[in-house]
């Protein structure tokens, strides 16, 4: 198996332990959205991962799935999407975070682009325009995606996350990591289903 990473020490002391996943959602708060991120925070997380999709119009929301029901997200606006759901945009986010203190962003790219949408592009623009090169990870399915952000800026930290899982659709390309060569990342993100043999990872230093 074709394996390329970037090997950084750092990393390890700069990742927490836990972190909230898409926030923090109890007692009615919706999953990534502002607030469970804010709960997140206020109940002393030092980290939390969400999920960043593109509207038809080019808004970067926080939103998992592709669809919405029958609405797919990448074909709708955010006015006609906010005409029907709450949800909360990448810039409103980082809005907020930058005024934090002792917290980090996993920032989970949703996207199956090959060739790329700009998508990347515009969430590094947003990373630049905060300053939040150094207190952000990028995670995605996509190596493609991490690819690109990579040449955007290679400081920022990016992480492939994987699952074995055949019903989760991953193909060769994306389970073998032949396609880390472009991608480079810094971490391994695994499913806990996975995590029955990660010694071929750990041995070669890479964070899991």
């Amino acid at each position: 198996m074709h394996l390329s990473w970037t090997i950084d020490p750092d990393i390890k002391t700069w990742l927490p332990r836990l972190q909230a996943h898409r926030g923090c959602w109890v007692k009615g708060l919706q999953q990534n959205s502002l607030e469970s991120i804010k709960a997140a925070y206020e109940m002393g997380y030092e980290m939390s991962e969400f999920d960043v999709r593109m509207t038809g119009d080019g808004e970067l929301i926080l939103f998992h799935d592709d669809f919405h029901g029958e609405i797919q997200i990448g074909k709708t606006s955010l006015r006609e999407l906010r005409a029907l759901i709450s949800v909360n945009t990448l810039e409103e986010l980082f809005e907020w975070f930058s005024t934090t203190v002792g917290f980090k962003l996993n920032l989970e790219i949703k996207s199956k682009s090959m060739f790329g949408n700009n998508m990347e592009q515009k969430i590094y623009e947003l990373i630049r325009k905060y300053s939040l090169q150094k207190r952000i990870l990028i995670s995605s399915f996509n190596p493609l995606s991490l690819s690109r952000i990579r040449k955007l800026d290679t400081e920022i930290y990016r992480a492939l996350l994987l699952t074995f899982k055949k019903e989760e659709g991953n193909n060769w390309f994306v389970t073998s990591m032949i396609m880390n060569v472009f991608c480079r990342p810094h971490a391994l993100h695994l499913r806990f289903e996975d995590f029955s043999d990660v010694s071929k990872f750990t041995s070669l230093k890479v964070p899991v």
